[in-house]
């Protein structure tokens, strides 16, 4: 395995508990971005899980390097962008919920002309666009307007079953189909921050053993391609 520097962009929850957990490599390290690191001449690998401040320094040295750049946030200029280094969309990194968001992508087309529901939960300090739901909502036809976002920490205890402890660092997706009295409802919960540790650690082993393009990938895109 290719020995590679990995920097950790942000200062939320979800860099913090990647940058605190015990995941390592046995050829590469994690540490946090600083911008002092712009001006080294070597691969590397961006996990990106900040509001988009630092963006800029983190796209030169990508463009300089060949860097791969893995976006965990999402709302940012990323998602539309035309890259000239490798870039993976990564609105979610609980690997179950990914490869239920590339089944959903794979079928959705089979459910277009049913009645679909979509609620998500996030913590309620979560003010960027619920990626994953979206996600979910773009492979059904079902439009962002139509998702229902729930923050408010009484409905999230006693409505959608979050524990106590988790309130404040959770994700909830529930979908529901119906046709007449049929229905199907297909739910993910991720309680705490290990699991997208976890996640974020396969992700950058399959970055460190494949080979990329300079282009802008989506992280169903390394499920489809069997890196995941």
């Amino acid at each position: 395995m290719e020995r590679m520097r990995i920097f950790v962009v942000g200062m939320g929850k979800l860099a913090n508990a990647i940058l605190t957990s015990n995941i390592s490599f046995q050829s590469s390290e994690i540490e946090k971005w600083e911008s002092k690191h712009e001006t080294l001449n070597e691969k590397a690998i961006i996990i990106h899980a900040g509001s988009g401040r630092q963006l800029k320094e983190c796209f030169e040295f990508c463009e300089k390097t060949q860097s791969v750049f893995i976006e965990l946030s999402t709302g940012l200029e990323t998602e539309t962008m035309k890259p000239n280094f490798p870039l993976v969309i990564c609105p979610n990194t609980s690997i179950l919920v990914l490869k239920t968001l590339c089944m959903i992508k794979a079928n959705g087309k089979h459910f277009e002309n049913y009645e679909i529901l979509i609620t998500e939960s996030h913590q309620s300090t979560k003010e960027t666009e619920p990626g994953t739901a979206n996600t979910f909502a773009n492979s059904l036809k079902v439009p962002l307007n139509k998702i229902k976002s729930i923050r408010n920490t009484e409905l999230q205890l006693n409505t959608v079953g979050i524990p106590e402890e988790y309130l404040n660092k959770h994700a909830y997706h529930k979908i529901i189909i119906k046709d007449g009295n049929d229905e199907i409802t297909i739910e993910t919960k991720v309680l705490g921050h290990e699991s997208y540790a976890k996640g974020t650690k396969t992700i950058i082993e399959a970055v460190i053993k494949n080979r990329f393009e300079n282009k802008k990938y989506t992280i169903l895109d390394l499920i489809d391609n069997g890196m995941l």
